[in-house]
C-alpha cells in the first residue's frame, strides 16, 4: 500500500503546477525594442502582426503563440510611415495617417494607398477606432483648434464623412488624444486635453464625460471627474473598460458605462509592461509587451489569466460626478426663456439655420464658431461680398508674404483654400467645393474665384 502522505503531496503539487500553466501559460520571445516598429492584434483571427525596422512583418499565432509567417513588406515612399495607427475592417489591416485624411491598405506583401483624400493635418492625435465594420476618427487638433465631431471613412467613395450632431442642444470641447468606448449604439468620449479658450497656444486637461447616441445624433454631458488621466504612461483596452497603469503601486479601472473607478494594487508583472508598445485583452487573458527591466532590450510576449492580472481591489468609486440635476434646472429656463413669442426672429432664423453665418469677423454654424483665423474669414467675406468673380491678385492682397515670391504665395493661397473647401464640406457634409475657380472671361492669363452663396447668410 502506498504512502497516503505522499499521495496527497503529489496532489497538492500536481494543482500548483496546473494554476501556475493557467495563471503563465505562454510566452514569445520578439527581439529587441529598438527593431519593434509597430504592433496589431486582429482579434476576429487571433493573431499578432509584429512590423519591424528592416521592413518585415512577422505574423503570431495567439492560440500556439508561435509564429506562423514572416514576409517582407513594401510600403510607399512618400508620407508613409509603420508607425500610422492600425485598424481592422473589411478582413484587412489598414493604415491611417496620424494627421487624418490618408488610408493605405495591407495586401499579401504589399502596402498601398487606397483614399481619395489628402493629408489634411487637420485630427492630429484624434482618437481611432472601428464599430460595425467602419472606421471612425474623433477629435483631433489641428488649425490652432481641436474638432470636436466624428468622421469616418465611406468604403464607397473612399474619403472621409462627418456626423452631423443635429439633435444635440449642447456638445463637447473639442480635444486630442481623447478616450472613446463603444457601448451598443452609444460613444463615450473622456480625457484628452483641449486649447485655452482665449489662448490657443496653451492647453488643459479635459475633464468631462459626454455620450453621443448615434441614431439621435445627440449628446449627454454625463458629468466631471478628477482621475489625472495625463499622469499614466499607458493604458490597456479591457472589454469595455480601460485600465491605466503608471509608476506607482496602484492600477486604476475605468467603467465609464457604468460609472465606475476601482484602485488595485500593482503587481511584479505589471512592472515589466512596455508602455510604448499596445498590449491587449483577448479571450480571457491578458498578452503583455514585457521585459527584465528598463537595461534589457528584449521583448518579450506574454499571457496572463484576467483572474490573476489584477490585484488586490484597494478602493471602489463613481468615476464622474453626475451632472443630470443641473443640465435638467438649465434646460427649464432655456424652455422658458424660448417660449417667448418673437415670430419675425424665429421665421428668420429658421430660414437660415443650415446655412454659415458671416457675423463681424466670425463664422458661425448652428450657434458655434467655427475654427477660421483673420485671413481666412477675410478671404470668405471678400468672395461673399464681391457682385463678381474675385481675381486672384485681390485674394493675394489678404495674404500676401513680402517675404515669399510670387509662385510661392501662389501655392500657399491654394492650399489655404484647399482647406477652407475641406472644412466646410465636412460641416455642411456635401460633396462639392464651395469655391470655385476658372480663367477670366475677360482675360485668359487671370485666375477668378467665387463662392457658392446659397449656403451662406451674411449680417
Amino acid at each position: 500500500m502506498g504512502n497516503p502522505l505522499s499521495c496527497n503531496m503529489k496532489q497538492v503539487l500536481f494543482l500548483i503546477f496546473i494554476f501556475s500553466v493557467k495563471t503563465f501559460s505562454q510566452s514569445i520571445e520578439l527581439g529587441d525594442i529598438r527593431s519593434i516598429k509597430n504592433t496589431f492584434t486582429d482579434k476576429s483571427k487571433k493573431e499578432l502582426y509584429v512590423f519591424y525596422s528592416d521592413d518585415s512583418l512577422s505574423i503570431i499565432d495567439l492560440v500556439e503563440l508561435k509564429e506562423k509567417s514572416k514576409t517582407k513588406i513594401t510600403y510607399p515612399e512618400q508620407i508613409f510611415q509603420l508607425i500610422f495607427p492600425i485598424v481592422s475592417f473589411d478582413s484587412r489591416l489598414h493604415f491611417l495617417s496620424p494627421n487624418g485624411g490618408l488610408v493605405y491598405r495591407l495586401d499579401r506583401d504589399s502596402i498601398v494607398r487606397i483614399d481619395k483624400s489628402f493629408d489634411h493635418k487637420m485630427q492630429v492625435n484624434s482618437a481611432i477606432f472601428t464599430n460595425k465594420d467602419t472606421i471612425y476618427r474623433y477629435g483631433g487638433y489641428g488649425f490652432w483648434s481641436n474638432r470636436n465631431f466624428f468622421t469616418y471613412y465611406n468604403k464607397t467613395t473612399k474619403d472621409w464623412k462627418i456626423v452631423p450632431p443635429t439633435g444635440s442642444t449642447s456638445l463637447p470641447k473639442g480635444s486630442q488624444y481623447p478616450i472613446v468606448t463603444c457601448d451598443e449604439g452609444s460613444f463615450y468620449v473622456y480625457g484628452g486635453i483641449v486649447t485655452e479658450e482665449f489662448n490657443p497656444l496653451n492647453f488643459d486637461e479635459y475633464n468631462e464625460v459626454w455620450k453621443f447616441h448615434r441614431k439621435k445624433k445627440s449628446w449627454d454631458n454625463l458629468g466631471n471627474f478628477e482621475f489625472k488621466l495625463t499622469e499614466f504612461t499607458h493604458n490597456i483596452p479591457y472589454k469595455n473598460n480601460q485600465i491605466f497603469i503608471n509608476d506607482n503601486n496602484t492600477v486604476y479601472l475605468v467603467d465609464v458605462v457604468n460609472n465606475q473607478l476601482k484602485t488595485y494594487e500593482k503587481s511584479p508583472l505589471q512592472q515589466k509592461i512596455i508602455s510604448s508598445l499596445d498590449s491587449f485583452y483577448l479571450d480571457g487573458d491578458f498578452y503583455l509587451f514585457t521585459r527584465e527591466d528598463n537595461t534589457k532590450d528584449d521583448v518579450k510576449l506574454i499571457t496572463i489569466n484576467e483572474d490573476s492580472f489584477l490585484g488586490e481591489l484597494i478602493n471602489e468609486e463613481n468615476f464622474y460626478t453626475n451632472n443630470e440635476k443641473t443640465y435638467y434646472t438649465i434646460g427649464l429656463l432655456l424652455l422658458i426663456v424660448s417660449s417667448i413669442p418673437v415670430y419675425k426672429k424665429i421665421e428668420k432664423e429658421t430660414r437660415n439655420r443650415n446655412k454659415i453665418t458671416l457675423k463681424k469677423d466670425n463664422l458661425i454654424f448652428k450657434k458655434r464658431i467655427l475654427p477660421f483665423d483673420e485671413i481666412r474669414v477675410s478671404i470668405i467675406r471678400l468672395l461673399l461680398t464681391s457682385t463678381k468673380e474675385v481675381p486672384l491678385h485681390d485674394i493675394m492682397d489678404i495674404y500676401d508674404n513680402k517675404e515669399l515670391n510670387y509662385g510661392h504665395n501662389t501655392r500657399v493661397i491654394n492650399g489655404t483654400l484647399e482647406e477652407i473647401n475641406f472644412f466646410l464640406k465636412s460641416i455642411l457634409d456635401i460633396e462639392e467645393d464651395l469655391i470655385t475657380s476658372k480663367k477670366s472671361d475677360l482675360d485668359k492669363r487671370i485666375k477668378v474665384y467665387s463662392i457658392d452663396k446659397s449656403y451662406f447668410y451674411v449680417k
